[in-house]
Formats: structure tokens, sequence, C-alpha cells
């Protein structure tokens, strides 16, 4: 084989640029290259801002996340004067040309990508014009061609018959999925421009790797974390896995970066490397050896989940051209989980002892981006109640304003705000929703419609909505229809509608067969919330409108969920507006993100429906009035769980960390098994409002979903008999109506 390597002394200085330099096998290659070059300065490009001691991703440490610490051998290394960073989206690529023309790299490793289940316009952003542009930016940069070594992944090979094993590098590419798909894009386009533009580009074909700090994601560090932590004593001895079926080529990360590095200097340009360790190791002996590593051989079960669609069956490459360089790992299988068990006992765990929760912030300021003429703002702030009428005169000088309320929330803060606002020399009237569920129906909307007419209320006033998520739904809908259409801004006076009714825009009332069957997507100007005005609430309303946080917190913030399992009983006190305010904070951040794509519900499949499903059955079958709102999402809650975990979706750890938390805070109450399983039949009408699939979200752990077009009857009948049968909400389930009435009236006077 020729050799290519670089005709450079040892006194010059070699630059060498790598993206994606504080990823899992960027930091690794970093490292490397500093130790096996003194004479090498490096330049990392990444989009994330430069980070002293930790990866860009997170790990799970018993029921706590953390950000992942880098282990101590990388330290140093990325301490080092040689080594500089610079935070850059490939995609800017008029600052990359300058940063290359000024860097003047003699080597790149191009590293960054997206990852597996990214949503595809970012893996094609990421993988496919992230590579175009930077090959782009070396053409425009005018510098002498780099030495190009262009990272891709075995994973694109896809499904491959046994008897073509090992895959080699000529292996024909027929990939199963998007990010398969995407890569092997990538290398089309790179390999087409590199041609053109005469660039010596090398592709490496890299396959599973592992070593302390790797994501949890992937096989190896989502087991070793799990046995690190029951042998801690953090878990319980059950270890969550997929069928132990598979064969995979596992290669230690330290290794991969010496074979980049050995790719750069002696990899013919135009080839292609695969990047393995060449064995074909079977997951199930992977897994008892991390057993073994950890002390817990024969001292755990098995929680079996469902395979994923993509696993591929056997895996191991031929490494004969990788071999050909020189290549031989230096790190066996063995050692490689030995140190990442070693990582978790050791780095993972100093980080959690040196953990410090974020202080609860005074101030929450969020903005819903409706369209591109319309931008609202909400915000989050303890005593916001008091600033309101100053807040409203300032953003209303001369706009008639109609105060929208109950009577209980006229009594609590609605009388001062309307004569606050009048003091102020404003016109402001008052329109009366009675309390309850059952307000929300046609019969009061068109009331309410009288009400504003009688006020001489026009296009250019003002509604505002103060109260609860009823009054909410109810005066958005008002305000969609009035005229066609009129300003308003919420104001919600219970976690529930701080939580969800008064974000988003979804505003609609009620009919006997569905709720929220006539209705709009109308989005206010602005949104208030105070969350001193959560002391008034009774517990049970408090634990109604916690059922929101925790939907919000299973579907993307494991870290939402964490602090509603340690502050459950400061936040069912309702007393204190720190905790209070940090919850529906950090709900509403993560909602307003979910909403940013789909402001309006285009795509009928959101996530944001989690518990909803059910939910919304067992409040249309329960007639409005016996179940809070709240309470009904967090029985659909339990039934999503329960059948996440039939299915496989979810381990049993999951199910008992959502079961918990719900019963931490009253949730669900108890409901007779009749209207449980009637319930069911009414999901028909759900269909219908969905365009007849039912687009049911599942959890499949904390922080992550997904969605399935279609449940079975019987599928949700047997996950309401596993919650009846639950040692912990197994007392939500009623024989009898009676039972279920008794249980309400006690927690409506909790």
């Amino acid at each position: 084989m020729p050799d290519h390597r670089m005709d450079e002394s040892a006194a010059v200085t070699r630059r060498i640029l790598v993206t994606g330099a504080q990823g899992f096998l960027g930091r690794y290659l970093v490292a490397h290259l500093l130790g096996a070059e003194p004479a090498s300065e490096v330049l990392g490009l990444g989009r994330s801002p430069r980070l002293e001691d930790a990866f860009t991703h997170s790990l799970q440490w018993g029921a706590s996340r953390l950000e992942a610490p880098l282990p101590e051998e990388l330290r140093g290394a990325l301490h080092s004067p040689r080594y500089h960073y610079v935070s850059l989206d490939l995609l800017r690529q008029p600052e990359l040309t300058g940063l290359l023309m000024d860097f003047r790299p003699h080597r790149i490793f191009h590293l960054a990508s997206g990852l597996r289940d990214a949503p595809p316009d970012h893996l094609f952003r990421t993988n496919v014009e992230g590579t175009i542009s930077l090959i782009e930016a070396i053409r425009e940069a005018g510098i002498e061609p780099p030495r190009l070594v262009l990272g891709s992944t075995g994973f694109l090979y896809g499904q491959v018959e046994p008897d073509v094993l090992p895959i080699r590098e000529s292996t024909p590419c027929v990939p199963i999925d998007l990010y398969g798909v995407s890569k092997l894009a990538a290398e089309n386009a790179s390999r087409i421009l590199a041609r053109r533009y005469d660039l010596p580009a090398i592709w490496a074909r890299i396959f599973n790797l592992v070593g302390p700090g790797q994501e949890e994601r992937h096989f190896c560090g989502r087991l070793t974390s799990q046995a690190a932590a029951i042998a801690a004593g953090l878990l319980p001895p059950l270890v969550e896995v997929e069928p132990l079926t598979a064969t995979r080529d596992f290669l230690d990360v330290r290794d991969a970066a010496s074979a980049l590095e050995l790719l750069a200097a002696h990899g013919t340009p135009g080839h292609i490397y695969n990047v393995a360790s060449g064995v074909e190791s079977p997951v199930a002996q992977v897994f008892d050896s991390i057993l073994r590593h950890a002390g817990l051989e024969g001292r755990v079960e098995i929680d079996l989940k469902a395979a994923r669609p993509a696993d591929i069956p056997r895996y191991v490459a031929d490494i004969t051209r990788l071999r050909s360089l020189g290549f031989a790992p230096a790190c066996p299988l063995e050692r490689s989980l030995a140190d990442l068990l070693r990582y978790y006992h050791g780095p993972v765990t100093d980080a959690a002892r040196r953990r410090v929760r974020p202080p609860h912030r005074a101030t929450v300021r969020a903005a819903v981006e409706a369209d591109s003429a319309h931008r609202y703002e909400v915000e989050v702030q303890a005593g916001l109640l008091e600033q309101l009428p100053g807040r409203l005169r300032g953003l209303y000088p001369s706009a008639q304003m109609v105060i929208l309320t109950d009577p209980r929330v006229l009594a609590l803060y609605g009388t001062r705000l309307v004569e606050a606002l009048r003091a102020m020399g404003l016109e402001v009237g008052l329109a009366l929703l009675p309390e309850g569920e059952r307000s929300k129906s046609p019969e009061q909307y068109l009331e309410l419609i009288e009400q504003l007419h009688a006020l001489h209320f026009d296009r250019r006033a003002l509604l505002v909505n103060l109260g609860g998520g009823i009054l909410c739904d109810v005066g958005g809908f008002l305000a969609a229809t009035y005229m066609r259409g009129v300003a308003y801004v919420n104001v919600p006076t219970t976690l529930l509608a701080q939580l969800d009714a008064g974000i988003g825009g979804k505003v609609a009332v009620n009919m006997p067969w569905a709720k929220n069957f006539v209705g709009a997507f109308a989005h206010p100007k602005a949104v208030f919330c105070d969350p001193v005005v959560l002391a008034t609430l009774s517990g049970r309303e408090l634990s109604a409108g916690v059922a929101e946080a925790i939907k919000v917190a299973i579907i993307g913030s494991p870290e939402l969920f964490e602090l509603l399992e340690t502050e459950s009983a400061t936040i069912r006190s309702g007393k204190d507006p720190r905790v209070l305010g940090e919850v529906v904070g950090r709900a509403s951040e993560l909602k307003i993100a979910m909403l940013a794509p789909d402001p309006y519900e285009r795509n009928l499949r959101r996530v944001l429906n989690l518990g909803h499903t059910f939910g919304h059955a067992l409040e249309v079958q329960t007639g409005y009035d016996r179940l809070l709102h709240g309470e009904a999402v967090g029985f659909g809650l339990a039934v999503a769980t329960a059948v996440a975990r039939r299915r496989g979706c979810c381990s049993q750890n999951t199910l008992e960390r959502i079961f918990r938390c719900l019963d931490a805070y009253g949730l669900p109450p108890r409901v007779a098994r009749s209207d449980l399983l009637a319930a069911c039949g009414r999901l028909e009408e759900i269909r219908l409002v969905r365009g007849r699939s039912l687009n049911f979200v599942l959890p499949t752990e904390i922080g992550a979903v997904e969605i399935v077009a279609e449940l079975s009857d019987g599928e949700i009948d047997r996950a309401l008999e596993d919650i009846a049968a639950h040692p912990t909400l197994g007392k939500s389930v009623g024989e009898d109506e009676c039972g279920h009435s008794d249980s309400i009236s006690a927690a409506a006077n909790s």
C-alpha cells in the first residue's frame, strides 16, 4: 500500500481541526492527538459553549440526571495550552471560511453528527448540509488542501445477511432508518465534492463504541449505568434490557481515536475504512460481563423491554484494510467494561455528591411564536398580580377593558383589579362566568356574548381572563369569535391554568358527547402567572394542577420530574411561591418549546396529548362535574403508563416512578370501575376529532415518549386491571359509584 505520510519535520507545528470536539469520540480524539503529537496544535469546533469538565450529554445516576463528567484522563489533556475551542455551527459558512483561513489546518477530523433519534430535518441539516458546508469552506478559504477524515457510521450498512459477514467496505449499504440514510447521503455528497476540489479525503465507518463517559442510549452505557446504580443501592435489583439475541462489534473509544489518527497519517485518500474491533460479541455475554464486574451475578431480576424496530440481529466488521495500516486494538472489551463501571463509581459518583440544584428563579420569562406576526410573552413572577394594573395600562393605555372572572376569583382579586384600573382612568367593565366545568358550555358562551354586547365591547377593546382553566378556555373562545376576534390576555389563578389552559391558544367549550368539541386556536397577547395566588387553592386543586406538570416532565424533563418527586410536600402545601414558581416556570418553558414547531396543532399527534386521550373520555363519562380536569389527566397518565409497560415500551422502574409520583399528589382519585370501563366507549369521539386515529402517547422513560396510532379497547381494559392490582395505585379503582363519590368529596375537603 502506498505511504501517504505527511512530509513535515518534527519542529513544525501540525495544526489539527476537530469538529464535534465536545462529543464522546471528539473528546477522546482531541486528548489522543495532544498526547501522540507533542508538536501539534488542536482546534475544536462545536455548537455548544466550551465545557471544561463535562461532555455535552447527561447521564442517569439512580433517579437523578447529571451532566456527564469527564474522566480524569481527559481533564488534563483538554486544559492544555495547545488546545483551543470555538463554538461555531458548521452551517455558518462565511465564519467557518474565515476561521479556516486563519488557522490553516494540516488535518481535519469531521465528527460533528446528528443523533440517531433526532428529527429528520435536524439529521439532514447536520449530517449532510454540515458536511457540504465544511468542504465548501475549505475550498473558499484557499488553503493548502488538508488531509480530511470524515467520520461516518457502520450502521449505514443496514440489515446484512449472515453469509455476508464480516462486513467489508465494499458491502452494499442499505440503511434501515433516516439516520443511516443521512450518513450515506453525507458520504456520497462529500465524495463528489472531494473529487471535484481534489481534496485528500478518507471515510471512517465507525462501529459500536464503548468507554467511560459514553451516552446511555448505547447498549453498554445504558446497562452499566443501571448496574452501577444497583450496586450503589440507588436502584432496586431490576435491570431493564432489550432481548439479548443480537451480536455487535464493540470498539473501545480510545482505540477508535488511535485509528482515526492512523487514517489521517497513513490512510489512502478516496478509501473507506471500517473502524471496529473485528470481533463479533454476543450482547448476552456483554450483559453477563457487566453484571460480573458490578458484583451482581445472580442478584438481579431482568425486566425485558421490547426490541427497537431498527435493531439488527448480527453485526461485525472486516477490518483487514485498517489492519494493513498497522492498527491493532489495545483495549479488549472486558477492560472497556471495567473502565466504564469504574467511571460510574468514580467521576459520576463524585459529580452526584457535588451536585447543587440551581436556585429557584424569582422571574421566568418566555415567548411563544404563534406565527411570524404574533409573538407573546409568558411571565411567571411572585407578586405579579399586584403589578398587573400598571402593566395593563402600559400595554393598552387607551383600550376599553373587560375583566372576565368567576364569583370566587372576583372576591379574591377581581374587585381590586377593576378598582385599580378605574383609578388609573381606564374604562373597565366586568363579566362573570359561573364556576365549574358545566359552565364550559355553548349556553354560557352565548350568555357571555350578550354580556360583552351590553358593555359595548368593540373590536379595539381588551378582554382580561382572570381565573382558572375553564375560564381561560371559555374566555379565549369568546375572544376568538366575538366580532370575528378581539385581543385578550390570560391571568391564570390556578396551577392547572398556569401550566395548561393559560398557554397555547387552544380554546373551546364542551358538548355533551365530547370535551372541547367546539373551539378554535386563538393565542393571547400575553400571559401573567403569579404563583402567590396558588396559596388560596385547596389541596385537591393543587394536586389536579400538578398532573399537568407531571405530564410535561414525563414528556421531556427528567429534572422537573425529580423536582416534583423531591418537593411534593412543599408543592401540595401551596405556601412556597418560589417552589411553585419554579414548577410553573420549568413546565411553561418546556411546553413553549414543544409549541414552537406547531403552535396551531396542525400535526394532531402532538406529544402534549399524553394522558389527555383517556382523561378526556373519562371527563365526558363522569359528566364534567365529578372529576377535575387534572384528576382525569392523572388517570390518563396512569393508563398510558400501564399500556406502555404492557407493550414493553417502558420499564417497570419507569412505571413505578410515575405511579409513585402520581400517588404523592393524591392522583388519581378513586373512580368507579364501571365508569373507567365505560370511558373506553367514549374514545370514538376522540378518534373523530383526531382524524379517525387515537394517536395515543406512551411514555418510554422519564423524559421521553412515543406515539402509537391506535390502541384496542382491550389494551385499555388490561391497563385498568393492572392499575387495580398495583400496590400503590390500586385504591384508585373503585368497585361502585358510592365509593367514588365519597372519595371525591373527601378530596374536595382536604
